[in-house]
């Protein structure tokens, strides 16, 4: 669940440069996105039947989301 309280839905995987296998999960609510590497009862094939995503980390994440949010403070500010 994220922050919102939403329901989180996998959403695609990537491998990390060492190897590790990371799934994608993204809030149906809000849209935040998180990462989860993947556990040992995992189905793998799951994983790997998930699209491939590019790799990315938490900070760029985060970085999309704010400019996302600036863009839509600024679209609600400009005059029609």
């Amino acid at each position: 669940m994220s922050a919102c309280g939403g329901s989180m839905e996998p959403i695609g995987s990537f491998q990390r440069r060492k190897g590790e296998y990371v799934l994608v999960h993204r809030c149906l609510d809000c849209g935040l996105e998180r990462f989860n590497r993947i556990a040992a009862d995992d189905d793998f094939n799951l994983v790997l039947a998930l699209p491939s995503v590019p790799p990315l980390t938490s900070s760029e994440v985060k970085t999309q989301r704010l400019e996302g949010e600036l863009g839509e403070e600024s679209d609600k500010h400009q005059v029609a």
